[in-house]
């Protein structure tokens, strides 16, 4: 059966997401990154970064000095950059398929949210070690996906009977499924929870292999 992707060009036409939407998964990014700090002015990079706000919510938490957000989408990347054009730091736009992205430049903070889910395993095990790939030697990654909860498969299969469900390629990941994804990538999991209900969230480190 042909895999049937996600029209996000239809989905930035229909749908307005909601501030309480981003508040509900910045509130979420906020507790991962709760104890976690850097000693000066940092670099974040956003893989599929849609509206830009967690980046935006995160020169709040932390002194920045550059933010560099990735989108396919080129009118979602034009709001996104009217969006952050209130940030003072050094700021970068990339129109930009993510299977060819092979940028020599290092960041602090690798974030993605709503991304991996969309991808076969294949290509979600490359998207991973993307992620890992950008970070500097004492980087973070920090990654939301859905998980199949009783809450995720419950709205799903209501937004399902009632032909509103938009996301064809969506798949939600397990956390055991998740971790083992995190892990077989060389990275180390420094801290694993559930979010919101729906989602799980990682935040991890280069795992640093023994000499």
């Amino acid at each position: 059966m042909e895999r049937v992707v996600t029209d996000w060009d239809e989905y930035h036409r229909r749908v307005r997401v909601s501030q309480r939407l981003l508040w509900t998964v910045w509130r979420a990014y906020a507790n991962l990154l709760r104890g976690i700090s850097f000693p000066g002015p940092i670099k974040v990079i956003e893989l599929g970064c849609g509206t830009g706000y967690h980046t935006l919510q995160m020169t709040k938490l932390y002194p920045v000095a550059k933010v560099t957000l990735v989108d396919f989408n080129a009118s979602v990347l034009k709001d996104t950059e009217k969006r952050l054009a209130c940030l003072k730091c050094e700021k970068e736009f990339w129109l930009r398929d993510l299977s060819s992205l092979e940028p020599d430049e290092k960041y602090d903070i690798v974030h993605s949210q709503g991304l991996l889910e969309h991808y076969t395993p294949d290509e979600r095990k490359r998207l991973i070690c993307l992620h890992r790939d950008l970070l500097t030697p004492n980087g973070i990654a920090v990654i939301l996906v859905p998980t199949p909860s009783l809450p995720y498969r419950f709205w799903r299969g209501l937004l399902e009977k009632l032909h509103l469900w938009i996301y064809p390629d969506e798949t939600a990941i397990s956390k055991a499924e998740f971790t083992q994804e995190l892990e077989s990538s060389g990275l180390e999991i420094l801290k694993m929870q559930g979010c919101h209900l729906m989602e799980v969230g990682a935040v991890c480190k280069r795992r640093v292999s023994p000499e």
